[in-house]
C-alpha cells in the first residue's frame, strides 16, 4: 500500500503543478451551470405569467377598429392593444413581433356572423410559441362567452352546445418545462465525470511514454498493478473534485434561476444530492479505468486524446436523449453503466423517490464492469509494448 500511495502522491503532485488539469477540474465543470442557468433564466423570463401586475400581454392587431367588443373583451383581460404593421406576415417573419393578429378588413356587428381571427405566429420561436399560446387561451374564452351570452339571448342553455366536458388532472410532479430543464443536468455530470480527470490519465501513461520518464518509473522497485491502481486512485480524485464543483456550481444556479416561472417548486434536497455519491463514485472508477486504457493501448498522446475527446460523446448523448424521451427505471437499465446512472440522477435532480435496490445494482453492476476493464488494464501495464508500443 505504500508503494501505492508513493505513485499517488507523484501523480496528484505533477497535476496540481499543471494549469490544465487544475484547468479541468476545477473550472470547466462551472460551464454547465453557468450555460444552464443562462438558458433557464431565459426561458424563464419568456414563460412568466404576463397578467402579473406591470406585465400585461402586448399584441399587435391589425384592423383593430372593425371589431370594438373584441378589443374591450381583450383590455378586460389585461391585454395591451397596439397597431399591427401594414403586413404583419413579413414583420413576423423578420422577428420584428413575436406574433400578431389579423382582423377582418371590413366592420364586423355585434351578435352577427362569427368573427375572423388570424393568429401569425412563428413556430421556429420560442418567444412567438409562448406568447400566442396566451392570447390562445384569451380567444377560446371569447369565444366561449360570447357562444354563452348569444344562447341566452336566444332563452338556450348555454349547456346544449356543450357535447363533452374534459376535465384535466396533473398528478405527476413534472407540471411544465422546469422538469425537461432538469432532466439537461445528468448529462452535464455524466459528461464531468468522464472528463474530470482526463489530463490526468492522458499524462500518466501516453505524456509520461513521450517525456521518457515512464521507462525509469517502471525499473523502480514496484509491481506495475501497483503503478496503475496509484495512477487510477490519482484520476479518481480529480474526476471527483470535478464532479463535486459541479454539484455545488448547479446547486446555487438552481437557487439564483427565476423557478416559478419554470414551474419547478422543489429543489434536489440534501439527502438527494447525497445519492449521488454511491451512484457517481463506482462510474468515476470506470471512466478512469476506461481512459487508462485508452491511453495504454494507444500509440502517442495525440491518438489518446482523440479517443479521450470523442469517449464522454457516449454517454452524453444518451443523456440528452432521455431529455425528451421519458424513461422508466428498472433493474436492467439500472445495470447498464452510464445509463442507468444517468436515470437515477435524472430521479434525484426532479426529487423524486429513488430506490436503494435500484442504486445497488447499479453500483454492483458498474463494479463488476470496471473489475473487467481494471483486470484489462493490468495486462495490458504486463507488456512490454506499454513502454515502447509499435
Amino acid at each position: 500500500m505504500s508503494t501505492i500511495a508513493i505513485v499517488f502522491r507523484k501523480e496528484m503532485t505533477d497535476n496540481l503543478r499543471d494549469r490544465r488539469s487544475i484547468l479541468v477540474a476545477l473550472i470547466y465543470p462551472l460551464m454547465g451551470p453557468l450555460l444552464l442557468g443562462l438558458l433557464f433564466t431565459f426561458v424563464g423570463s419568456m414563460l412568466k405569467t404576463e397578467h402579473g401586475p406591470g406585465r400585461p400581454i402586448e399584441v399587435a392587431i391589425a384592423h383593430a377598429e372593425n371589431a370594438p367588443e373584441f378589443i374591450r373583451f381583450l383590455e378586460a383581460h389585461g391585454v395591451t392593444i397596439r397597431a399591427a404593421p401594414d403586413d404583419p406576415k413579413a414583420a413576423v417573419q423578420r422577428d420584428e413581433l413575436p406574433f400578431a393578429l389579423v382582423l377582418p378588413e371590413r366592420p364586423v356587428a355585434a351578435g352577427g356572423t362569427p368573427l375572423e381571427v388570424t393568429v401569425v405566429t412563428d413556430p421556429a420561436r420560442l418567444d412567438s410559441i409562448v406568447a400566442s399560446g396566451q392570447i390562445l387561451d384569451i380567444l377560446r374564452n371569447y369565444e366561449r362567452e360570447t357562444t354563452a351570452a348569444r344562447l341566452r339571448a336566444k332563452g338556450l342553455d348555454p349547456d346544449v352546445m356543450t357535447s363533452l366536458r374534459v376535465m384535466h388532472e396533473n398528478v405527476g410532479r413534472a407540471a411544465n418545462l422546469g422538469f425537461m430543464f432538469l432532466n439537461m443536468i445528468p448529462p452535464f455530470l455524466m459528461f464531468t465525470l468522464f472528463i474530470g480527470g482526463v489530463y490526468l490519465t492522458l499524462d500518466a501513461t501516453s505524456g509520461e511514454r513521450e517525456r521518457g520518464s515512464f521507462e525509469p518509473l517502471m525499473i523502480n522497485p514496484v509491481t506495475r498493478s501497483q503503478v496503475l491502481i496509484g495512477k487510477l486512485a490519482a484520476a479518481v480524485v480529480f474526476t471527483l473534485l470535478a464532479l463535486a464543483v459541479q454539484v455545488v456550481a448547479f446547486w446555487i444556479m438552481l437557487h439564483s434561476i427565476p423557478r416559478e416561472a419554470l414551474g419547478i417548486g422543489t429543489l434536489p434536497s440534501v439527502l438527494h444530492l447525497s445519492l449521488l455519491v454511491p451512484v457517481c463514485v463506482p462510474l468515476a472508477v470506470f471512466a478512469v479505468a476506461t481512459q487508462l486504457i485508452i491511453t495504454a493501448v494507444t500509440r502517442s498522446i495525440k491518438e489518446a486524446q482523440t479517443y479521450l475527446g470523442l469517449l464522454p460523446l457516449v454517454p452524453g448523448m444518451a443523456g440528452m436523449i432521455l431529455v425528451f424521451v421519458p424513461v422508466k427505471v428498472h433493474s436492467l437499465l439500472a445495470s447498464i453503466p452510464t445509463f442507468g446512472q444517468t436515470l437515477l440522477m435524472g430521479q434525484m435532480m426532479r426529487s423524486e423517490a429513488v430506490s436503494w435496490s435500484l442504486i445497488g445494482v447499479s453500483v454492483l453492476a458498474t463494479l463488476v464492469f470496471t473489475l473487467a476493464l481494471l483486470a484489462l488494464g493490468f495486462r495490458l501495464y504486463e507488456r512490454e509494448g506499454i513502454l515502447f508500443p509499435s
